[in-house]
């Protein structure tokens, strides 16, 4: 088993003195036959070989010593503590032998720093441009008033074009009637930015969805056409016939994934919201319950069933079920909706816990819903 070459090893020890003593044995004979005063080849053949083999000796002991970081590359170090000290016979071991001890005990000019030094952080909101200092009412009221000036009704249109387009769609749409040329270009340019984007990503997934061999990837690229169809819809994009051709697409690829994996409980909870916005109640209950079956988050059903029971006309398990909600502070709707249904609740009477990641409860609840 070979021993390993540690610089603190016993070992390593043990034949760094064995090489530096047949080293300088080497080397000190060959120094002695040239004070023999013969000048025959045989003698001088031997002071090579002696003072080759001494430097060979030397070099591999000089290449132990020095620091790891300069033991690279290898072949060219040794040659060169090799050729050093063949061609400068003990002078170039005397040399090399200094510079290591100065290396050791001399301090260093530049001491060690475990740490690098980095600007201060600055905090940073999400949006990396200047914000545009216009809130959701001021910038509602700027584009809803023709009596604005337009340089602010365009600052305010601006502020709002990385806004979801399901926040703004219908006000944009809205814009699309505007009288000034320069308000409905923008607003049709950034709707039709939105919905470009979308359709790009879809026709590239579907481009690599034909090209898919694998059943994994099949799979994956069906689910992610159907929920970039759905987002079509989700942040209305499309209207009209386009509406209906987004929604029977989005059922098409849902099924056909589905077929490749029946279990997966994401694109049943798409199925359960596309279902829904169809009206369909009967599809809407079994896509739900295949969802509940795969263990999908009931946080994020409870709005969803809600709005089923709503619909089955169940009102007395909608109210069971907004025992489970909570207010969100930036979901205004859901607050509406909860404080109709159950507002013995809301007034604090009953502590209700507070569940993350509940999605947008639908206003039909609160639209079209009456207490028995």
């Amino acid at each position: 088993m070979p021993m390993p070459l540690t610089p603190c090893s016993d070992w390593c020890v043990a034949v760094l003195y064995k090489l530096l003593f047949l080293g300088l044995s080497f080397e000190f004979t060959s120094i002695g036959l040239l004070f023999v005063g013969s000048h025959s080849a045989a003698l001088i053949g031997s002071y090579l070989l002696l003072h080759g083999l001494g430097c060979v000796l030397l070099a591999l002991v000089l290449m132990l010593l020095i620091p790891a970081r300069y033991r690279r590359p290898r072949g060219w170090v040794l040659t060169y503590l090799f050729a050093f000290n063949f061609f400068m016979p003990l002078v170039g071991l005397v040399c090399v032998t200094g510079g290591l001890l100065l290396g050791f005990w001399l301090p260093r000019s530049v001491s060690q720093q475990p740490f690098e030094i980095v600007d201060p952080l600055r905090f940073t909101t999400h949006r990396n441009h200047e914000g545009t200092g216009f809130r959701g009412g001021q910038v509602r009221a700027q584009l809803g008033n023709n009596q604005t000036p337009l340089d602010q009704r365009l600052k305010a249109l601006a502020a709002v074009q990385d806004t979801p387009a399901r926040a703004t769609g219908s006000l944009l749409r809205t814009l699309l009637a505007d009288t000034a040329d320069d308000m409905r270009l923008l607003a049709y340019g950034i709707l039709d930015s939105k919905e470009k984007q979308i359709t790009h990503r879809i026709l590239d997934s579907r481009h690599r969805l034909d090209q898919a061999d694998q059943v994994a990837d099949q799979f994956r690229l069906s689910k992610l056409v159907a929920e970039l169809y759905w987002e079509l819809i989700y942040q209305d994009l499309v209207q009209g016939d386009m509406r209906s051709f987004s929604a029977a697409q989005v059922r098409k690829y849902a099924v056909q994934a589905l077929q490749l994996q029946s279990g997966d409980a994401g694109v049943w909870f798409l199925l359960t919201r596309l279902e829904l916005l169809s009206g369909d109640v009967d599809a809407a209950e079994r896509a739900l319950a295949q969802a509940r079956k795969g263990n999908f988050t009931r946080e994020r059903l409870l709005p969803y069933l809600a709005e089923l029971r709503f619909l089955q006309r169940r009102y007395d398990e909608v109210r069971e079920l907004f025992d489970e909600l909570a207010d969100q502070p930036g979901v205004p709707a859901l607050a509406q909706s909860r404080r109709f249904w159950r507002p013995e609740l809301s007034a604090g009477s009953q502590a209700v816990p507070v569940l993350p990641l509940v999605p947008l409860v639908p206003l039909v609840l609160l639209q079209k819903g009456g207490r028995i």
